[in-house]
């Protein structure tokens, strides 16, 4: 087979694997508890670019307009010294509003850390070069943090959230995720998803990019009960929220402010890579 050919029918076998796996994907919805299965209502998201963050909007929520703050990088490594650290953190805000008049505003504060050190393998001399054979780095920190305070109109009504992931930290083959939204007197745990719904027969891509261990997105729960989850990908169109038919409206508001954080920070974007 003359080289054009081979690679136009290379290029052709990958666009069919690459549209096969995108259109599986676009029919899976991750999997969420029991508790909201029964008592959810599921809402499809819309966009529109612009600003410092895409503007969701879904349910009788938005994002009006957003603000984009600094970023800042660290990295640090002396001289004869075996330790390396790295650091970055970016801050952005939204304004978050509803249909009842509902207004909040969001600040967001990301930040990874990373602290390694060099350790030595054996080195071989010659008479003009030397090699060094084993040498690797000891992780000591690997972390991606992402902190929240969310100010509402409503009176004496601010919440915070958190999520963090240490990298490295693993159960069976996926991270580790801690997460939580307070307001001081209650505590709502973000869970992470990382399975569908119906997953089906894994294919060549699927195998390939080892999507079964992608962070799918959040459900939340208080007490045991369910208040609602956000779908954050593979793909924009597949942006998905869930909201419990039990919660009041304030609930609603303040878990549909954080699902347009976590939309933003956390999406796995197939579009823009295929």
């Amino acid at each position: 087979m003359k080289p054009f050919k081979r690679l136009l029918t290379i290029s052709f076998v990958i666009g069919f694997l690459v549209f096969d796996f995108t259109k599986a994907q676009a029919q899976k919805l991750m999997f969420i508890s029991d508790d909201l299965q029964e008592n959810g209502e599921r809402f499809e998201v819309g966009m529109k670019g612009g600003g410092g963050m895409i503007k969701y909007h879904y349910k009788s929520f938005k994002v009006t307009k957003s603000k984009a703050g600094w970023t800042k990088s660290k990295y640090r490594s002396k001289l004869f010294s075996p330790l390396e650290t790295a650091s970055s953190e970016r801050k952005l805000s939204f304004e978050f509003v509803s249909d009842k008049g509902d207004t909040a505003w969001v600040n967001l504060n990301r930040n990874m850390n990373y602290e390694g050190i060099n350790k030595e393998g054996i080195t071989f001399f010659g008479r003009n070069s030397s090699i060094t054979l084993g040498s690797y780095q000891e992780v000591l920190e690997n972390s991606d943090n992402l902190f929240g305070v969310i100010e509402t109109n409503s009176q004496d009504s601010v919440w915070n959230f958190i999520i963090s992931e240490k990298y490295g930290t693993k159960i069976g083959d996926r991270p580790i995720f801690v997460g939580w939204l307070s307001n001081g007197e209650r505590r709502i745990d973000i869970l992470p998803v990382f399975d569908y719904q119906n997953p089906g027969k894994k294919n060549v891509v699927d195998l390939m990019l080892g999507s079964e261990f992608w962070l799918k997105g959040f459900e939340f729960v208080e007490n045991a009960r369910s208040l609602g989850a956000v779908q954050v990908g593979p793909m924009r169109k597949m942006f998905i929220v869930w909201f419990s038919k039990k919660n009041d409206p304030m609930t609603d508001f303040v878990i549909g402010s954080t699902f347009s954080a976590l939309m933003g920070e956390y999406q796995i974007d197939m579009d823009s890579n295929f």
